[in-house]
C-alpha cells in the first residue's frame, strides 16, 4: 500500500473514534439530564431506623406511588398490587429512566406490618423519608421514597 492511502487511512480511523467518543458524550448528557445534581446525601449508614407498624392492618395500605421529582415526571403515578420492584429494567413494575437507579433498586411488598420498602442492594441506596435504608422497612401513606433523582409518594 502506498504511503497516501495509509494516511488518509489513519485519518479516516481516528474521525471514527472521535465520532465515537462524541456520541457517546451526547448519550450521557441526554440521560443525566436534571438528575445529574440529585445524588441522595443521606447518614453515613450507621443510624438505624426503626421500623413502624401499621395500627389498622384491615384498612387498605396503599394503592400507588406518585413522582414528586423530577418535575418531568411529576404526577405521574404507579398503581402497586401485592409486590413491586423499581428499577430500570423492563421486567421491573416501575420503571425509571434515571441513571442513578440501579436495574433492579428496590422492592415494595405488602408485609404483615403493612408496606415494606427493600433495597436491593443498589448502587446509590434507597431513601425513606431522607434516611437510607439499610433494613427492610414500613411505609406509612405520606412517606417518601428516593431513588437516584426520583422522590415517589406512598399515596
Amino acid at each position: 500500500m502506498s504511503e497516501a492511502l495509509l494516511t488518509v487511512l489513519k485519518w479516516c480511523l481516528l474521525a471514527l473514534l472521535y465520532l465515537f467518543f462524541l456520541r457517546v458524550l451526547q448519550a450521557t448528557w441526554s440521560f443525566s439530564g436534571s438528575s445529574a445534581g440529585a445524588v441522595a446525601s443521606g447518614s453515613s449508614g450507621t443510624s438505624r431506623r426503626p421500623r413502624r407498624t401499621v395500627d389498622r392492618p384491615n384498612k387498605p395500605v396503599f394503592r400507588s406511588l406518585r413522582v414528586l421529582e423530577p418535575p418531568e415526571l411529576l404526577g405521574r403515578s404507579f398503581e402497586i398490587k401485592g409486590e413491586a420492584t423499581i428499577g430500570r429494567a423492563a421486567g421491573c413494575e416501575i420503571t425509571l429512566d434515571d441513571t442513578f437507579i440501579s436495574q433492579m433498586h428496590a422492592r415494595l411488598s405488602l408485609g404483615e406490618s403493612g408496606v415494606v420498602l427493600e433495597d436491593l442492594g443498589s448502587t446509590n441506596g434507597t431513601y425513606l423519608n431522607r434516611q437510607k435504608v439499610t433494613s427492610a422497612s414500613v411505609v406509612q401513606p405520606g412517606d417518601r421514597i428516593q431513588v437516584g433523582g426520583t422522590i415517589l409518594e406512598l399515596q
